[in-house]
């Protein structure tokens, strides 16, 4: 399970903590200082960290330039949020790899979150499905069952494993109307389903406006409530 540390000590992200538990499969660890920071973050080893620029005490600016002097953290991801140019700045030549504005808004904040850890916010609601689904990976062709759809993404079932965060291109039917269009594109690999429900969690990651537009009639179709109103 990939984990992210959350540090400010005035309630910058302390409803993102709770989307983040509720939207994802991460794991949240939160730290109220720069200096119980820099303890839990050697300790827990998360896999992304946001730090408050403004905070009291030690700042997140500090805090990143603690860590990216660590050569355990030398490649994990830090972003910093709030403040303004001058600490973009400093942040710049501390080692930060992005920046959230003052007031970001919640997608904002999981934009930077898949851009970082290829991890994506789930769907509350899906449509159970059973039909099939070609999809290849380094020129190999494979076959499999989606199980249930939604407008991120699939479940498909298939005894093929594959990492997460890997790219497939994809191509399946929609056999709920006539005639039957297809949704064709890619998709990137962000949970592994295991025995008895073996298979992938994909998130759809590019698809042809065409595709678009079948994907959204086949779930207007199979579920009305799913559909863009």
């Amino acid at each position: 399970m990939r984990s992210v540390l959350l540090v400010d000590n005035r309630g910058l992200f302390k409803e993102m903590a709770r989307a983040v538990t509720r939207r994802t499969d991460c794991r949240v660890i939160t730290a109220g200082n720069g200096t119980d920071a820099l303890a839990i973050a050697r300790r827990e080893k998360p896999d992304l960290i946001f730090l408050d620029a403004e905070m009291e005490g030690m700042n997140g600016v500090d805090v990143c330039r603690v860590l990216k002097a660590d050569k355990q953290f030398a490649h994990c991801p830090i972003v910093l949020a709030g403040g303004g140019e001058k600490e973009r700045q400093e942040g710049k030549r501390a080692g930060a790899d992005a920046f959230l504005p003052t007031g970001f808004a919640e997608e904002e904040f999981f934009e930077t979150l898949r851009r970082h850890l290829n991890v994506f916010a789930r769907d509350a609601a899906r449509s159970a499905v059973t039909w099939s689904i070609t999809f290849w990976r380094d020129g190999l062709q494979h076959e499999g069952t989606i199980r249930d759809l939604s407008r991120g993404g699939f479940f498909v079932r298939t005894p093929v494993e594959q990492p997460i965060g890997a790219r497939l291109e994809i191509s399946f039917q929609t056999p709920v109307d006539n005639p039957v269009r297809w949704v064709v594109g890619e998709a990137i690999v962000v949970r592994l389903g295991r025995v008895p429900d073996k298979g992938l969690g994909c998130r759809f990651f590019q698809l042809s406006t065409t595709s678009k537009v079948n994907l959204e009639e086949c779930l207007r179709l199979l579920a009305p409530e799913l559909a863009v109103t």
